[in-house]
């Protein structure tokens, strides 16, 4: 008898003795075992409800999907009188919604992050990301506003998905632009991180930490190396060039939208520079000391 009929009656005869019904299965939960989800991406739609829906679920040419979509209600295309969230894709499946992106060491962030789609039709002209020459956003894009009802969803949303992954830290909470800021501009400068993080999701600043850094910044020549450095550390994909070049300029853009919603030139600048530390002081204060910047201490925000 060959091997191959061996191994054929061997499973026939485990078959016979389970009775054709499923294997017996222990679960023992080990542990020593975490998620494998550390990072939740937000995005917007740039279409109504309906062609988003449609995009995000159905073959294409150019197939897309995200694990969340989140209407709103004055939405003409959304045929429902309250908002309710659409899950397309399981938690533990891949999504294809980040595309080629990086975040501090991570790169192809498909494979560890949940996104989340937010109707909204906020878009830009093409040659935003084609261009080599930063153009102002203000006039080859138009930004909506985010509706408070579709905001407060999204939190409840999140603090679920944070309470099931909890690797998800702070800085990993990020949009689109922040790990692909040489194509995306999503979820844009109207998204409020703000709000979001008093409702304690993602990263922000303190105030405090801010104005200490301004002040060790004045009397000081701006060093773009040590920007560039810091933003890295933060997590932005941008190359230590010293130079504020094409690339610097898409990565303190995405940056800028983030943290300082009001002004995103894509230009470093001291107040840019003051934000970066006061985050990294906030959320990775060890990593300050390789860029010999000193950490800013105080018992209350």
């Amino acid at each position: 008898m060959n091997q191959t009929a061996r191994v054929g009656k061997a499973v026939l005869a485990l078959m016979l003795l389970t009775g054709c019904s499923t294997l017996p299965l222990v679960e023992v939960p080990s542990e020593n075992q975490n998620s494998r989800v550390n990072h939740l991406v937000i995005h917007f739609t740039s279409e109504a409800f309906d062609p988003s829906l449609k995009a995000l679920t159905q073959t294409s040419d150019r197939p897309v999907s995200a694990h969340y979509l989140i209407p709103r209600l004055d939405d003409a295309t959304y045929p429902y009188a309250r908002l309710k969230i659409f899950k397309l894709v399981s938690e533990t499946d891949r999504a294809w919604h980040a595309g080629e992106s990086q975040w501090f060491r991570e790169t192809a962030l498909n494979d560890r992050s949940i996104g989340i789609e937010l109707v909204n039709r906020s878009g830009c002209a093409s040659d935003v990301t084609l261009s080599k020459q930063l153009k102002p956003l203000a006039a080859l894009c138009r930004f909506e506003d985010y509706p408070s009802d579709q905001i407060a969803v999204l939190i409840q949303l999140i603090q679920g998905i944070i309470e099931r992954h909890p690797e998800i830290s702070p800085v990993n909470v990020v949009g689109h632009a922040d790990i692909a800021p040489d194509r995306k501009v999503d979820p844009g400068p109207q998204f409020p991180w703000q709000t979001l993080h008093q409702a304690g999701i993602g990263a922000w600043y303190f105030e405090r930490d801010k104005a200490f850094y301004l002040d060790w910044i004045t009397g000081k020549t701006l060093d773009i190396t040590r920007a560039q450095s810091a933003l890295a550390l933060v997590g932005y994909p941008i190359d230590v060039t010293g130079a504020q070049d094409h690339q610097s300029q898409r990565a303190t853009r995405a940056f800028q939208m983030h943290y300082r919603p009001d002004h995103f030139t894509g230009l470093i600048d001291a107040e840019t520079v003051a934000i970066t530390l006061a985050l990294l002081n906030r959320y990775k204060p060890m990593l300050l000391a390789t860029l010999q910047i000193p950490t800013h201490d105080f018992k209350t925000p």
